[in-house]
């Protein structure tokens, strides 16, 4: 079987020799000076099947794809949508969102939660605070006009009081200030498949088992209408606490975050 070796590099071709604490599609996230640093993730092949290889930079589809141009992109659009947020506890802060420079310099974190469900499973009552937490927060970030798009446990991180914090927009969508949050982004996304997918990390919180909510499970090619999912493609949740909250993100039951919140607001733990 054929293996490659690739290093990541740096803006100025050298390879990165930092820790490398996070890895996504246009950035990897390093240990810099007490923080944490997302640059773009730059690709050099440095062996093939053993062999060493020199000065080849890894180009999807070669000419077609270039990872520098496509990280610099993500990183403009990802930045202006912090500008968006602004300071918010549930969100995780930008120290450097005025700066044209490609990197995104943020506290560092604990770990992702799911790292953290892998390990440990917490009590109801801790469920339930991260819950109303993550309501709260998306109900900001649409009330701010951006539809997440990419909500899962890997994008949600804790400090050392447990205290949670969304990260990475690169894949989120900047709507227009004036939209009236009804209907959908180019890509199919919208207020409500943010909601659907809060039942999906709610589910795997609650009973560790993985949940998918995927508006692309239909597609055969690119271009294909993004669909909402089937029941049936779901887990049951008869046995399963807050069930019913779940059902009602899976099945466009709230008509927004806010309303998801103040469900989750009359739920106790005794």
């Amino acid at each position: 079987m054929a293996s490659d070796i690739a290093n990541y590099l740096y803006l100025d071709g050298t390879i990165v020799k930092e820790e490398i604490i996070g890895v996504g599609g246009a950035g990897i996230v390093v240990n810099r000076g007490g923080y944490a640093f997302k640059i773009p993730r730059i690709s050099k092949l440095s062996e093939i099947d053993g062999v060493p290889v020199h000065d080849r930079i890894l180009n999807h589809n070669e000419d077609n794809y270039n990872e520098l141009a496509v990280a610099i992109i993500s990183f403009k659009h990802e930045k202006a949508i912090y500008k968006r947020l602004g300071d918010h506890p549930g969100i995780i802060r930008c120290y450097n969102v005025d700066s044209e420079e490609p990197s995104i310099q943020m506290p560092l974190m604990n770990g992702d939660l799911r790292q953290y469900l892998g390990e440990i499973r917490p009590k109801r009552s801790r469920q339930l605070s991260w819950l109303l937490q993550l309501a709260c927060t998306m109900a900001f970030v649409h009330t701010n006009r951006v539809i997440i798009c990419d909500f899962r446990l890997d994008n949600i991180v804790y400090d050392d009081d447990m205290n949670i914090r969304l990260i990475d927009f690169s894949e989120s969508s900047l709507m227009y200030l004036e939209w009236d949050l009804e209907g959908y982004d180019k890509y199919g996304f919208s207020i409500l498949t943010d909601i659907g997918q809060f039942g999906a990390v709610m589910f795997e919180i609650i009973t560790g088992q993985h949940c998918s909510f995927d508006i692309y499970e239909d597609w055969q090619k690119v271009g294909d209408p993004t669909t909402w999912p089937r029941r049936e493609t779901l887990p049951s949740t008869s046995e399963v606490w807050l069930g019913s909250i779940i059902e009602k993100c899976w099945t466009k039951g709230f008509a927004s975050a806010g309303d998801l919140e103040r469900e989750l607001e009359k739920e106790n733990v005794y």
